[in-house]
């Protein structure tokens, strides 16, 4: 796989987006929604996210789970260093119930590589960031992108118009806010078919600012197999109107 392909599949399953654009256009993000999904069914090396009117992640490899799958503790699991310090300050956007917050990379964790590069940050609190609540630990992931490489991807389209069985996109959503952005929100379920790691439930958010800026959210409960930091949550980290509420806060956008 060249260069250009892998990035395709990082904008299309991944939690993070380097730089080289994914194709625009509805029939090409409808192609590689579905080319998506059969690399997740063979455990190819992604995340399992959505397509790249989904994107908004990193681009994972794949692994044998070690031991019975359920994880080490979030203390033991190396986040491989590197990575800021907005987790104080992103925690301050957050209800002060959520759970204990730490920055982490989730493609360093479930590479288990330290080492690998990150994506460059367009927002200020772009990342992933570790909740640890009730004995499990869920995640959540900030990526914003700016107009032009909005436009390039194709992010500035309704997410919903691509929700169906074959995306596993539900409960989607868009509302138009009144300075013109429209924020979507939709539930992902990931089926349970050997595929590493194993990902629990997931909400997304989606804002399309008016100037093409996009904003995504990515809500999860948790994942096992390689890398895992403890059991899924039993419920999202936040759920959806706390989503919504967090998205609509100005202070993660450039």
């Amino acid at each position: 796989m060249n260069e250009t392909e892998t990035e395709e599949v990082r904008s299309l399953l991944g939690r993070a987006v380097d730089g080289v654009p994914a194709p625009a256009g509805r029939g090409a993000e409808a192609v590689f929604t579905r080319a998506a999904r059969l690399r997740w069914r063979r455990r190819a090396a992604v995340t399992g996210a959505v397509a790249a009117v989904l994107a908004g992640g990193v681009l994972l490899g794949s692994g044998a789970l070690p031991g019975d799958g359920q994880g080490a503790p979030v203390a033991a699991s190396p986040t491989g260093g590197g990575l800021g310090t907005g987790a104080d300050g992103f925690a301050k956007l957050l209800p002060e119930d959520v759970g204990d917050l730490s920055e982490v990379s989730l493609m360093r964790l479930i590479k288990q590589a330290p080492d690998a590069q990150l994506p460059e940050d367009v927002g200020p609190y772009d990342g992933d960031y570790a909740v640890e609540r009730d004995g499990g630990v869920g995640y959540l992931t900030v990526r914003a992108y700016g107009a032009k490489e909005a436009k390039l991807k194709g992010t500035l389209q309704d997410p919903c118009a691509l929700a169906d069985e074959d995306t596993g996109m539900t409960d989607c959503t868009t509302e138009k806010l009144p300075d013109g952005a429209r924020l979507s929100l939709w539930e992902w379920t990931y089926a349970d078919d050997g595929g590493q790691p194993q990902w629990g439930p997931e909400l997304t958010a989606s804002l399309r600012l008016k100037d093409g800026t996009v904003l995504r959210l990515r809500d999860t409960a948790g994942f096992l197999g390689q890398g895992s930091q403890g059991p899924l949550l039993k419920e999202f980290p936040l759920d959806r109107d706390q989503l919504r509420e967090l998205a609509l806060k100005p202070e993660l956008l450039p």
